[in-house]
């Protein structure tokens, strides 16, 4: 019996684990312990500080990590929505 049943829910779900075990994951960086076992597998970033068009300045960041924390979470995701 699954617990969720709109395809969609079940990619939240599994997109909301992943984003928590994420955070799981860095959180678990800042210990000596745990710090080699949860460290990223992917560290990636686009960083545009400032662009100015005259009569708007913006900018954005972009920053993908991934590691052990996030597979975790996935998983767990995935037996969620089964």
């Amino acid at each position: 019996m699954a617990l969720v049943k709109s395809a969609s829910l079940r990619w939240g779900v599994i997109l909301l684990c992943m984003i928590l075990g994420t955070w799981l994951g860095l959180f678990l960086q800042r210990f000596s312990a745990t710090s080699l076992l949860f460290s990223n597998i992917v560290d990636f970033t686009i960083d545009v500080r400032e662009i100015d068009l005259l009569m708007v300045r913006l900018g954005f960041l972009f920053a993908l990590k991934l590691n052990l924390g996030t597979v975790i979470g996935a998983a767990a995701g995935i037996v969620i929505t089964r």
